[in-house]
């Protein structure tokens, strides 16, 4: 097992939300762009109420999706040729991208107790897997969809880790290689809400299978760091003092969207969710205290690369 924590910290917590982009209430759907209005007002509550934790905010640099599921009804039952297709309207390209919305951009540099890490590039793949942007591309096309979603970032100077969770959580081994090549420190491709809590639990749910449920590991000859995803807001406070018990990380996940359409989005931020983060967060404060390590994704991936 790495050492993956400092030796004082009993246990680890972290928070991660996926989709952030420049999205307002105007469009489609609110992913970021009402600001503290919106989603990301929720958000900055509950780091005031808890001045130690840390959140990732997983940020897409061009979005490009509608509808995470077929609206093309009849091509979307034509099997192989609805996988040659894009089964949903997307945006245009540029509509959502990072570059285009330096009022967004600043926003998220500013926030506190914040870190910035990429959440692919269009967020969108042909075939039934919309949201699923890493499939069954070749290295090249890999290397071409990295590059650009690096240049975005960096043209918008939005302030960033270089850390991805992969939309959909899949990551092909040719997608693992591309980030190494890229100096990537981490990647978060498992999660897994189900599988009961053991030290030697490993991730069986959504993403990268057979990693552990519990703690951080290497993946390509230790190249590159994959720290999984475990507890949401159907999980229990037991789920959470078991992970702590085994001295493991709690690693949070949401979504920042919480409705498309019909759709409610169950790890969605609303004042629900963060409610009971909120109190869960005190309860395992009064318990534990000191011993549990307040952290990032970002930040684990380092001490990990520079303790091992």
């Amino acid at each position: 097992m790495l050492y993956w924590k400092p030796k004082d910290k009993k246990a680890a917590i972290c928070f991660t939300i996926d989709d952030i982009h420049p999205a307002k209430s105007s469009d489609l759907y609110e992913a970021g762009g009402d600001l503290e209005k919106g989603a990301l007002g929720k958000v900055m509550w509950l780091l005031n109420r808890h001045p130690k934790l840390s959140v990732t905010l997983f940020t897409t640099a061009d979005w490009r999706e509608t509808h995470a599921f077929p609206t093309r009804k009849i091509l979307s039952k034509i099997p192989k040729l609805r996988d040659k297709f894009y089964l949903s309207k997307r945006l245009k390209k540029g509509t959502m991208s990072l570059e285009n919305h330096p009022v967004f951009v600043d926003f998220l540099n500013q926030m506190k107790q914040t870190e910035i890490a990429y959440h692919g590039l269009y967020h969108v793949h042909k075939g039934l897997k919309i949201p699923v942007e890493f499939q069954n591309q070749t290295p090249t096309e890999f290397d071409t969809i990295i590059t650009e979603m690096l240049r975005i970032f960096e043209a918008s100077k939005i302030k960033n880790v270089k850390g991805i969770c992969p939309p959909g959580w899949n990551a092909p081994k040719a997608l693992l290689d591309t980030l190494v090549k890229h100096n990537f420190d981490y990647v978060a491709s498992s999660r897994d809400v189900l599988t009961p809590i053991s030290r030697d639990a490993q991730c069986n749910m959504s993403g990268l299978k057979n990693v552990p449920l519990l703690y951080p590991t290497f993946l390509n000859n230790n190249k590159i760091v994959h720290i999984p995803s475990n507890f949401q807001v159907n999980s229990s406070i037991d789920r959470a003092i078991e992970i702590i018990e085994n001295e493991g990380l709690i690693s949070i996940k949401a979504h920042i969207i919480k409705q498309v359409g019909s759709y409610v989005a169950l790890d969605g931020v609303d004042d629900l969710y963060m409610n009971y983060l909120d109190v869960l967060l005190y309860s395992l404060e009064q318990k534990y205290g000191d011993a549990l390590w307040f952290t990032s994704m970002g930040e684990i991936a380092q001490f990990v690369k520079n303790n091992n």
